[in-house]
């Protein structure tokens, strides 16, 4: 299995932050004292660019208190057409580890679809793991 966490310091996109301090580097910094927290609405997401395509095989969710309910993880060569590769409508924060998932893209997302909470949706860490596609 694919043991180096593909996201780490690479660039990511949002769909909006809450303030400067909580942006979406945050969340693939690596570090579990930072976090990416959207504004307190729905639809909101999280994307990292990978910078080439990959075979995904697991995702990893460190949610912050504030966590999406509801929420898709999509896969997308272009950053424009997705594809789920997960998908849950029971989510309850804390950590999510993902192990059974398979997409290809260079493009990962995290698409909160509701909020657990009346806070925004908030991740202190994404990790993405795989192969080199070819």
């Amino acid at each position: 299995p694919a043991t180096t966490n593909l996201a780490l310091n690479k660039p990511p996109t949002t769909s909006s932050i809450e303030k400067s301090s909580f942006s979406g580097s945050s969340a693939f910094d690596g570090k579990t004292t930072t976090r990416w927290s959207s504004q307190f609405a729905d639809p909101q997401w999280i994307q990292v660019d990978l910078g080439a395509p990959y075979n995904v095989s697991r995702v990893k969710l460190l949610w912050e208190a504030a966590y999406s309910a509801s929420y898709k993880i999509q896969v997308s060569n272009d950053g424009t057409n997705w594809t789920d590769i997960y998908s849950t409508t029971s989510g309850a924060g804390g950590t999510v580890d993902l192990t059974s998932v398979t997409g290809i893209g260079r493009y990962i997302r995290m698409y909160g679809l509701s909020r657990g909470t009346p806070w925004g949706h908030s991740l202190w860490e994404m990790e993405v793991y795989g192969t080199a596609w070819k």
